[in-house]
C-alpha cells in the first residue's frame, strides 16, 4: 500500500495539473472561464488607444445591450453593428469611411465567404477567441508593469501560437480594460469608461453624401 506521504503527493500533482503549477500559483483556465460576460452591463461606452503594426490609433466604442454596437476609430471610420437576438451568430454591419465617404453594408455569412471570420465578440469585447491550441492561465502576481488599469481588473496570460498576451480583464464591464505584449509593452488601454445609455441615433448609418455599396448583397449573388 501507499503511505500516507506518496498518496498526498499524487493528489497534489493531480490538482496542480488542473489548477496550475504550485511554484507559480498561476491557475489554467478554459476561455470562456476567464472572460466570462454574463455581468456585462446593459450600456456601456469607452475611449481606448491601442497599438497595431501601423502605430497607436484612438477608438470610441458603445455597446447597447448585446444587440448594438459601435466603434469610432481614429474619427474616420465608423462600424455599426446589429443583430436581432443576443444569441444570435448573425449580424449586419454598417462601415462608414469618412475619408471616402463609402458606406459599406455587409453581414457575417458573407464575411465568412470571402475568409474573413469575424464573430460578434470580436467586435463587442475586442478580442478574438483562439481558433487554435492555446494556454490560458489566472496570474497570481500582475506583470511588473507600471500601467494602472482605469477599473478593478484581473490578470490572465494567453499563450497562442508562439505569441503571449497579457490581459486585463474586467468582470464587471465584460471588457478588456488593459492588454500587454510579450514584452511587457502596452497594446489597449482603456482611458476613460461609463454606461450611460447612448442615444438610438448612434446605431443608424449617417451617409447623406456617401456612396452606399451593398457588398452583403452583391457576395450573396455571386
Amino acid at each position: 500500500m501507499r503511505s500516507a506521504s506518496k498518496r498526498r503527493g499524487i493528489v497534489a500533482a493531480a490538482v496542480a495539473a488542473v489548477v496550475g503549477s504550485p511554484a507559480t500559483g498561476d491557475i489554467v483556465l478554459r476561455y470562456d472561464q476567464a472572460f466570462a460576460t454574463a455581468a456585462a452591463p446593459t450600456h456601456f461606452h469607452a475611449r481606448i488607444a491601442y497599438r497595431g503594426r501601423d502605430g497607436v490609433h484612438r477608438m470610441e466604442l458603445w455597446r447597447n445591450g448585446a444587440i448594438r454596437l459601435r466603434r469610432d476609430t481614429d474619427a474616420r471610420l465608423v462600424t455599426i453593428a446589429r443583430r436581432q437576438s443576443p444569441r444570435s451568430p448573425e449580424f449586419r454591419l454598417d462601415l462608414l469611411d469618412r475619408r471616402r465617404l463609402l458606406h459599406t453594408i455587409i453581414d457575417r455569412n458573407s464575411l465568412y465567404q470571402v475568409g474573413h471570420f469575424a464573430d460578434w465578440e470580436d467586435l463587442a469585447l475586442a478580442m478574438r477567441r483562439p481558433a487554435g491550441r492555446y494556454r490560458l492561465t489566472a496570474l497570481a502576481l500582475p506583470p511588473t508593469s507600471t500601467a494602472r488599469p482605469a477599473a478593478p481588473c484581473r490578470w490572465f496570460g494567453l499563450q497562442e501560437e508562439g505569441r503571449r498576451t497579457q490581459i486585463c480583464w474586467s468582470r464587471e464591464q465584460a471588457f478588456p480594460m488593459l492588454m500587454l505584449d510579450g514584452n511587457g509593452q502596452e497594446i489597449w488601454r482603456v482611458a476613460t469608461f461609463d454606461q450611460h445609455k447612448p442615444a438610438a441615433s448612434l446605431f443608424r448609418p449617417d451617409d447623406k453624401g456617401y456612396i452606399v455599396n451593398n457588398a452583403a448583397r452583391d457576395i450573396t449573388g455571386d
